[in-house]
């Protein structure tokens, strides 16, 4: 029926009114014998056997058949249940999904501002959004329309759709700026003026296209995802399957994706990354990773530190329960990455059972804690007791406790760091499509030591090596005064690097743990081996 038809087609990752979908093929008859009376429709082949004598056969045939039958039954009513539940998750998706989307068109503003090259410098901590004063602005008079010279060159960089995934603690703010950065940079290099770049950034929502109506040009990368939203839900999935249903990219468009559970296998993640709409006379999708990740020592301190900060930065610390392993239907993170991450590491599942029970030794276990919130926690527990506490929270918490804002995040980077690999080397993906996949990692730690080196590597990948809209020049100046905005930022509280004596001592213990030290080393290869692939990747340019 209609309704299976469309769980096959989500399931494939196909659109639902697909000409090849089932609903729209016709239905045909297999039968060799034309049955006309509802008689020969349900009885046509045993009454057949009866009129040759033929009963005994027909009797040890239904026998053998039985079972296939009752079989056959209970397979009807879970495919009925799967569908049942297949629609309740499509509708809680669809609801809670606000739609927003806009157009970014050149405006001219009253208030002189600096180019985006000049604003780049700026800390980088949390801020609110502007408030634009217009979402959409029509064709101006000619007498009031700024005197540029706009190139209109096709930018072939547009062709990909460019994905950027981090995680809590490996550069939400960073990827922000660096989004931000490559817009504007693209605005600049064209020929707008700093008024309209500035206009141009005030745009609301997380679907945001930048075009110049007027001229009908593409100016810079479309945007999907703000300061306060992502592309799709982080830390979440479809039930079925694995990834997120409305996970899909398109080329000159910029993803911002905070820790997405890529549960799909292979070939469901390569169609959404590569089964990307095409541009004649390409073949099939264009993309660009940038996977954003950190040491997993240095991310469970800096994580540690920054949430056990008085006043505490973010809220949910004080909702959290940071034991929380299991999703909402009851299947835990560890049940989802532990096929891919066992491939690859010598993680165990006792292992993983082991930080659970690490965890509730430690949370709400005392007489005098049992009422206690995870910050309380963080707060009164000694120093390694708290940091034992915060770093299970982020191995093995689904994060629903904390209305998916945070937890989980050292497994979802391991299996991440995974999948990505395998879209560039599995043998189910067509190696004719892989070739369209290009893949750089970088790591939160090398931004903090080099902010100038780690800016670069991003502009030249997300960019390109044609330089004939933003030129080299220009993305010097950039990366400069990135570099220049890094050393400003490094007083906020969002940044804990250098601020704690102890850290040394800590990561020492960390590694010596039984419980959390393997895991942790584990995930800390996976991270090593992806930077050094990266990092030959960009040496042999």
């Amino acid at each position: 029926d209609e309704r299976q038809a469309d769980f096959l087609s989500d399931l494939v990752n196909v659109p639902r009114d697909w000409q090849y979908s089932l609903k729209n093929k016709q239905r045909v008859s297999n039968a060799g014998v034309d049955k006309k009376s509802r008689r020969e429709k349900t009885h046509f082949y045993r009454d057949l056997l009866s009129k040759l004598g033929l009963d005994e056969l027909g009797d040890k045939l239904r026998k053998e058949n039985a079972l296939e039958i009752e079989l056959f039954d209970v397979a009807a009513r879970m495919n009925g249940a799967m569908l049942d539940r297949w629609e309740k998750e499509n509708a809680k998706e669809q609801s809670s999904e606000a739609v927003d989307s806009d157009v970014a068109i050149v405006k001219e503003s009253d208030e002189a501002t600096p180019t985006p090259a000049e604003e780049i410098g700026k800390s980088s901590g949390k801020e609110e959004e502007p408030n634009p004063t217009a979402i959409r602005v029509k064709e101006k008079e000619e007498s009031d329309v700024i005197e540029t010279t706009i190139n209109t060159q096709a930018n072939d960089a547009h062709d990909y759709g460019v994905l950027i995934v981090m995680y809590h603690k490996t550069g939400y703010v960073l990827t922000r700026r660096l989004m931000k950065l490559t817009i504007g940079l693209e605005y600049e290099a064209r020929g707008y003026s700093a008024q309209q770049i500035k206009q141009s950034m005030k745009v609301p929502g997380h679907k945001v296209e930048h075009i110049d109506e007027k001229l009908g040009i593409q100016i810079a990368f479309g945007q999907r995802g703000n300061w306060n939203r992502n592309f799709v839900g982080a830390r979440k999935h479809h039930g079925y399957l694995g990834c997120q249903s409305d996970f899909q990219l398109s080329p000159g468009t910029i993803y911002l994706q905070e820790a997405p559970d890529f549960f799909c296998n292979d070939v469901g993640l390569y169609q959404r990354m590569l089964g990307l709409p095409v541009k004649p006379p390409q073949k099939s999708g264009k993309t660009k990773v940038v996977h954003f990740v950190r040491n997993p020592f240095d991310m469970v301190l800096s994580n540690y530190f920054y949430h056990s900060q008085d006043p505490t930065p973010e809220k949910w610390v004080h909702i959290d329960d940071p034991c929380e392993y299991n999703y909402e239907n009851g299947e835990s993170l560890a049940f989802h990455v532990f096929p891919t991450i066992s491939r690859k590491t010598k993680i165990t599942q006792k292992q993983l059972e082991a930080v659970v029970t690490m965890c509730q030794s430690l949370y709400q276990s005392t007489l005098s804690m049992k009422d206690a919130t995870f910050y309380e926690h963080l707060r009164q527990l000694n120093r390694w007791d708290g940091l034992q506490l915060a770093t299970a929270q982020m191995i093995i918490s689904s994060s629903v406790a904390n209305k998916y804002l945070a937890g989980g995040d050292i497994l979802r980077m391991a299996n991440n760091l995974i999948k990505f690999e395998n879209l560039m080397t599995s043998a189910r993906i067509p190696r004719g499509d892989t070739d369209e996949l290009h893949l750089l990692t970088l790591s939160m730690d090398d931004y903090i030591a080099m902010p100038k080196n780690v800016t670069a590597k991003y502009l030249d990948f997300v960019l390109g090596s044609d330089d004939a809209i933003v030129s080299r020049e220009l993305r010097r100046i950039a990366v400069q005064r990135q570099e220049t905005g890094a050393e400003k930022s490094q007083s906020g509280k969002h940044v804990t690097q250098g601020k704690h004596d102890d850290k040394e001592k800590l990561k020492q213990s960390l590694r010596d743990d039984p419980v959390l030290g393997p895991i942790l080393s584990e995930v800390e290869i996976l991270v090593d081996q992806a930077l050094a692939r990266s990092e030959s990747l960009v040496m042999d340019r």
